[in-house]
């Protein structure tokens, strides 16, 4: 997933969690956005503050760890399953997947 993000393209160590990380907040601001929540109702139902919320929706990626933005992928009634097959190349990828 995302090999070619710029996450990639400047060499971190830790590209492969910051796209996934990415993703999860694009599709938690697409929830949101799509049920015309307010961050603070959003907020609510997450278990985050208004600020917490803000952070999210303006991809402040190094405020939430990968745990938490599947928690609140959980508390706005999305089911979260993750899948572990053996790899085609020596290292594995991370991915989200509908």
């Amino acid at each position: 997933m995302g090999e070619g993000s710029a996450f990639h393209a400047l060499g971190l160590d830790d590209a492969d969690d910051l796209v996934l990380r990415a993703e999860l907040m694009r599709r938690l601001a697409a929830i949101i956005r799509d049920r015309g929540l307010t961050q603070a109702e959003a907020g609510s139902l997450m278990r985050m503050d208004q600020p917490r919320v803000s952070a999210l929706m303006n991809g402040r990626i190094a405020k939430f760890s990968t745990d938490r933005l599947l928690m609140a992928l959980s508390d706005l009634g999305q089911d979260v399953e993750l899948r572990i097959t053996p790899a085609k190349t020596a290292k594995g990828r991370l991915s989200v997947g509908v």
